[in-house]
């Protein structure tokens, strides 16, 4: 159980992805529980693909897939969320992959920007329910997928997870790329500055000078070049960073790729710092922090055991921690910057 704990407080730390971005934001809801609508089956079936015949498919793309298989199909993946405080984007959209037979952890940041060529039975479904939603720039954006999901009720009542927007961002993410979501953390806005007190702060290089203001988000940023030991306040800031000024005032946007090498750097720096034995005695209050901050499919006594089993033997056998970038492209779409991811 504690053993666990201890992996689980890694997921929680990906909290710390919350967008700063002054583009447009694509609101949404919660899900509510309504008369079910048709779901629809996704177009791959990562594990064994070949099962299935193409004709009866029914893709959430136009059979877009990206030219590589990026994990081993028997590893672990879990889909790591965090939202934009204002909104219902998820700009921070991880995959933590735990690979027994290679013994490593690889951590995989898709970008908010990805681009995401729907097909017509989602653009039809989404044209049926919310029509305005097809002109909103940055729609066909990755972190705008649980917006749609929740829109057109995928799966409701019948997915995986029982969350329309998680189920819908799993399935694009598994016909997209390949990989199997096996389970998800979604971490509330609130909480990461007191997760990190509670383990006394995090020791990393802050590659830039970063200062930002924005009381709307409740940010105030200020951290200077250099190593430097964070605390709470000061982490949030660190890993939400993707624009602002430097120390003689001029202003860059350095975008979301640079926040996302900064959410891994932090991640690596808590993991070796923090997810020790000697820190299990730490638990009991934390775990107070992460019931109330986080949603995860996480939760039966079978998974803890699992999760358990593979958090000891990542210790004990100390796993490497790997960074693992997409190849992609930039490119202007209807008015919109985007990611394009290579294909086959």
């Amino acid at each position: 159980m504690a053993l666990f704990s201890t992996i689980f407080v890694v997921f929680i730390s990906i909290m710390a992805s919350q967008n700063l971005s002054s583009g447009n934001n694509i609101q949404g809801h919660e899900p509510e529980t309504t008369t079910p609508s048709p779901s629809y089956e996704p177009g791959l079936v990562p594990n064994n693909p070949s099962d299935i015949e193409d004709d009866d498919r029914v893709y959430l793309t136009n059979k877009q897939r990206y030219y590589q298989e990026i994990f081993n199909p028997d590893s672990i993946n879990i889909m790591l969320l965090g939202t934009e405080p204002t909104g219902f984007n998820f700009d921070t959209i991880m995959i933590l992959n735990i690979d027994k037979a290679s013994k490593k952890v690889t951590i995989l940041s898709l970008p908010r920007d990805i681009y995401i060529d729907y097909s017509d039975t989602v653009l039809d479904a989404l044209r049926e329910v919310n029509p305005a939603y097809l002109k909103e720039k940055g729609m066909n954006r990755i972190n705008a997928a649980p917006s749609i999901g929740n829109f057109i009720k995928y799966k409701e009542g019948e997915g995986r997870f029982n969350k329309s927007y998680i189920d819908f961002l799993a399935d694009i993410i598994g016909e997209v790329f390949g990989i199997r979501i096996n389970d998800y953390v979604y971490v509330k806005t609130k909480g990461f500055r007191n997760l990190v007190d509670s383990f006394g702060g995090v020791t990393v290089y802050v590659p830039v000078h970063m200062e930002y203001n924005d009381p709307y988000q409740d940010l105030d940023i200020y951290i200077e070049k250099g190593t430097r030991t964070l605390n709470g306040k000061d982490a949030e800031g660190f890993v939400r960073f993707r624009q602002g000024f430097d120390e003689e005032g001029n202003f860059h946007n350095y975008g979301d790729i640079f926040r996302k090498n900064n959410q891994n750097r932090f991640i690596k720096a808590f993991i070796s710092q923090h997810v020790t034995l000697k820190n299990l005695g730490r638990l009991p209050k934390i775990a107070e922090i992460i019931s109330a901050n986080v949603n995860t499919s996480v939760k039966g006594w079978d998974d803890i055991v699992k999760y358990g089993a593979l958090a000891e033997e990542a210790l004990i056998n100390e796993y490497p921690i790997e960074n693992l970038s997409l190849e992609l492209n930039e490119k202007n779409i209807n008015g919109s910057s985007y990611l394009l991811i290579k294909s086959k």
